[in-house]
């Protein structure tokens, strides 16, 4: 046990320095050096800890990212849950030589070789993300079409182009798909591919460390700019501020700009204006959550890439019984391989059940169009009649398209039998609904949650 670890030890600076130890085991040194390296222990009484921190953003940044990490870690240590409180005005006497406060910054230089050897590794893509092993849709269709275009005639198709969807539906691999094929096919081409927190925390260390020209070469001197998860500079003034200056100065001298981002630019509430606009001045191209045919394909595309046979029904089986996130269904894919690899034995229906009863969602019973229209009809305070009627008021009319787009979703039933099941409706009626239910979802990200909840609603 951790001599630390009892009831009732204050903290104290030796103490906090262990928990610092700690919290960078958990984190890495880079996170920390950014994040913990500023912090000053000042005091603790009680239950209340004082930590001083150079600045406001600073400061929001760790109540927002890290302070239940701290909270916990010297939970272990002392088995007291603190409340921590962060000061911004920190007394010039407490500096350098403060007994309490960490080891100094490392040189600047020493720094910045780091980021440059950091910089070297962006061009380092994941050789399985390319556009030939991304599997085209109807629900991404346009978004593969839109980066293969990027690639082949970057700054002269579309620019900026922000591609955009949930997590799991292939944003990363087309992003890496750009730069995969630009090495191949232009050497000399200066992409550079970065997460969204990447570049805050290259920022954060260039502000540190007054390096902020630096900063501003390094990610303008590149042809192409790959930004993943843009949506996290939202609501964080100073990085908007000089990701719009960056955005500028490579868009004027006609260099690419690709950004990817779980929502489009009109739902970043938080975002400026001026960044919303520039984000809209070129394409924006959306993925869809896979349908059915499309995440059977996905399944057949990993098991040619694990050199591994699986029978239709079972990847029916599959494709039918796990949500359209990508990742889910490739690690249901990965965890049937695995077992037949250690096991020595063949998978069946039956035994990839077993198998996969924790990640199969609704794998013990058959949804049908009748229980869909159940369930909608009484979330929306209707009558299954209402549904399968011909009256067109605008609530009947609105909740018969979702759940006309809930059964293709979550039944087997073909177009014309859901079209059948809705008062004899054509199956291009239930194509338009599921149109138009879509478009909708990708706007309204309410609406989205209110779909999501319907499905767990039918599915139990």
């Amino acid at each position: 046990m951790d001599r630390y670890n009892r009831r009732g030890y204050d903290v104290d600076v030796t103490v906090w320095r262990r928990a610092l130890e700690l919290i960078e085991e958990q984190i890495g040194a880079t996170k920390f050096a950014t994040w913990f390296g500023p912090i000053q222990f000042l005091s603790a009484n009680g239950e209340s800890l004082t930590l001083g921190v150079p600045n406001t953003f600073m400061k929001e940044w760790l109540i927002e990212h890290y302070q239940p990490l701290i909270t916990d870690t010297l939970y272990r240590l002392t088995q007291t849950r603190y409340t921590l409180h962060f000061h911004t005005e920190i007394d010039e006497a407490l500096g350098g030589d403060d007994p309490y406060s960490l080891d100094p910054y490392p040189p600047v230089s020493a720094v910045w070789e780091e980021r440059e050897a950091e910089e070297r590794e962006d061009a380092v893509y994941n050789p399985q993300m390319t556009f030939e092993n991304f599997v085209v849709g109807s629900c991404n269709q346009f978004a593969h079409a839109a980066c293969l275009a990027v690639a082949d005639r970057p700054a002269q198709a579309y620019n900026p182009l922000f591609i955009y969807g949930g997590v799991g539906l292939g944003k990363t691999h087309l992003l890496h798909s750009i730069g995969n094929f630009l090495k191949a096919n232009r050497p000399g081409f200066k992409a550079c591919y970065v997460s969204s927190e990447k570049f805050l925390n290259d920022l954060v260390d260039a502000l540190r460390y007054d390096q902020i020209m630096d900063f501003r070469a390094r990610y303008r001197k590149n042809d192409l700019l790959m930004i993943d998860d843009i949506h996290f500079i939202a609501g964080k003034e100073r990085t908007q501020e000089e990701f719009f200056h960056t955005f500028n100065a490579l868009y004027e001298e006609r260099k690419q700009i690709v950004l990817s981002s779980d929502r489009p630019p009109r739902e970043m509430a938080t975002l400026e204006s001026r960044l919303r606009s520039r984000f809209e001045w070129g394409l924006i191209a959306d993925l869809q959550p896979p349908d059915l045919e499309t995440k059977i394909a996905i399944l057949k595309k990993k098991a040619e890439q694990l050199k591994i046979t699986l029978s239709d029904d079972l990847l029916f089986l599959i494709a039918s019984n796990i949500s359209a996130d990508v990742r889910k269904l490739e690690g249901a894919l990965n965890r049937l391989v695995v077992h037949a690899s250690l096991t020595g034995t063949h998978i069946d229906d039956e035994a990839a059940r077993h198998i996969l009863k924790d990640v199969l969602e609704g794998s013990d019973q058959v949804i049908t169009v009748s229980w869909v229209q159940e369930v909608v009809a009484t979330y929306y305070g209707l009558d299954c009649a209402a549904l399968l009627s011909k009256k067109r008021h605008r609530d009947i009319s609105f909740a018969r398209q979702v759940a006309m787009y809930l059964a293709r979703e979550l039944t087997t039933a073909s177009l014309p039998e859901i079209g059948k099941s809705f008062g004899g409706r054509d199956h291009t009626t239930v194509l338009h609904a599921c149109h138009k239910v879509k478009e909708l979802m990708a706007r309204e990200e309410r609406f989205a949650e209110e779909i999501a909840q319907l499905k767990r609603m039918i599915r139990k």
